[in-house]
């Protein structure tokens, strides 16, 4: 109960602040209104005009108050950003001859098609490799994948890869935004084949444990699936996903574990369906500064059917993000995440508590808590103490890369979780059903192509300390 209630607390103070305050001011440009007579885009030499279109927040025709039309550019410049599609948006109004007001649209567009080098950590976290692995090249893939980002100029995404290494791997994708001329439907498809000789099969103390083969194919997997995603507005998204994921393990495992896989079989083959809705405000989604971001996501594996232990696991995960502007150099951010589950016993190669991918507290990278149930509140402020503008890079004719920009800031931080209805078959999951608190400092970096760095120094609740690097966004 005391879980619920620290979680309740702590998403109300969140709620609070989330709510805006208003104020009323005096409008000093009283009525004054203009009509969009035409809008001019430049830039998009590959990207089809209905996709930038499909950003705005305006259309051309509509009648637009002027005290709204700095908060309409801005917002449609946040959005024609976030697509991934271009690298620096423009949004102006122009005036024309003959007394009409258009509106002029300049983007620089990504470069789309990659021969994308795969060399990679196959970690939890950058720092776990660094220091429980001690760097080993055992855990690293490497192959190559071929990327095309704006796919016929309609946004779509092909993917096709091939990886070595760590895990063995061929992954085939194909993203369709648009099935429709409303622009509203489209369609997703992913199919995976993979293998691991090392397995993570159970936590002790706290720490992901392995069980590695080099002889032999510890897991073989195969997955597909397949979304209809529909967009709603300019900002709200809901994905209907259908999966299938095939596993078989070597019997080496089942001596070890009894519940890895349902039923502490060598294999499982099961359907699975999801729906995930997503809302998104953000001002740049890889690192955003203001704005907000919530998601919803309703799980079930198993279904009850086909598998020869058959099962069903069902769970809600949600989160809240807000990002504030306070200042021109201070912001500050807070998120709220929370996982309820419906079953205390789940087969390990499901269940994820807290310790995996973003879903940490910071100060704790190094542990896994293996559970079900858990609340997740992070809090940060930032100071941009440095923020290069554009340059222009000499001796580089393309476009895509002449040209570059950074920004540096400090942020303090403070997060709290809380992971309830552990793993009943982990080894001193001491972490579980108590209190976590992390806090620390650290410097961003935050530069050209969405590139980010966070180096950051983070004191636990257990009284450990550590230097940590990340490459994405805390929240």
């Amino acid at each position: 109960m005391k879980f619920y209630l620290y979680s309740f607390f702590i998403a109300l103070l969140f709620f609070v602040h989330f709510i805006p305050a208003h104020s009323q001011s005096v409008d000093t440009l009283s009525h004054k209104k203009f009509a969009v007579y035409d809008i001019y885009i430049d830039g998009n030499f590959k990207t089809k005009r209905s996709i930038l279109l499909r950003e705005l927040t305006f259309n051309k025709g509509d009648t637009i108050a002027v005290r709204d039309w700095a908060d309409l550019a801005v917002r449609s410049k946040d959005n024609l950003r976030n697509t991934g599609l271009f690298n620096f948006v423009q949004v102006d109004t122009v005036n024309m001859s003959t007394g009409e007001t258009a509106v002029s649209i300049a983007v620089e567009e990504k470069w789309y098609i990659w021969p994308n080098p795969i060399f990679q950590v196959e970690e939890r976290n950058f720092n776990v490799w660094w220091t429980q692995d001690h760097r080993s090249l055992n855990k690293i893939d490497y192959g190559l994948q071929a990327i095309d980002n704006n796919t016929l100029g309609l946004r779509q995404v092909l993917k096709v890869g091939f990886q070595l290494g760590y895990t063995q791997q061929f992954s085939l994708s194909y993203a369709i935004p648009y099935i429709n001329k409303r622009q509203k439907g489209g369609l997703q498809v992913y199919l995976t084949s993979s293998q691991n000789k090392e397995i993570g099969y159970t936590s002790v103390n706290g720490i992901l444990t392995f069980l590695s083969t080099p002889e032999a194919t510890l897991q073989q997997e195969y997955t597909a699936r397949l979304d209809y995603t529909y967009r709603q507005g300019l900002y709200d998204i809901h994905y209907f996903e259908a999966n299938f994921h095939s596993c078989t393990i070597n019997d080496t495992l089942t001596k070890l574990t009894t519940d890895y896989l349902p039923g502490n079989a060598t294999s499982a083959n099961f359907f699975g369906l999801k729906y995930f809705f997503r809302r998104d405000l953000r001002d740049y989604a890889p690192y955003p500064l203001a704005g907000y971001y919530i998601d919803f996501s309703l799980n079930d594996y198993g279904l009850g059917f086909l598998n020869s232990h058959p099962f069903n696991i069902a769970y809600v995960q949600t989160s809240l993000h807000k990002y504030w502007t306070l200042s021109k150099y201070f912001f500050y951010a807070a998120m709220v995440e929370g996982k309820i589950s419906n079953n205390a016993e789940q087969p390990y190669y499901l269940q994820r508590g807290l310790g995996y991918s973003n879903d940490m507290v910071r100060g704790y990278e190094d542990y896994v808590i293996d559970g079900n149930d858990y609340a997740l509140v992070k809090n940060e402020i930032k100071f941009r103490f440095l923020n290069v503008p554009v340059q222009k890079l000499p001796l580089i004719g393309m476009r895509q890369f002449n040209k570059a920009y950074y920004a540096l800031y400090l942020t303090l931080y403070s997060d709290w979780g809380y992971l309830t209805s552990p793993a009943p078959y982990v080894v001193n999951n001491f972490l579980a059903n108590r209190q976590l608190w992390g806090n620390g400092v650290g410097i961003d970096l935050v530069a050209y192509y969405d590139l980010i760095w966070r180096f950051e120094y983070s004191f636990n609740g257990l009284g450990q300390g550590g230097f940590f690097l990340h490459f994405q966004a805390g929240m």
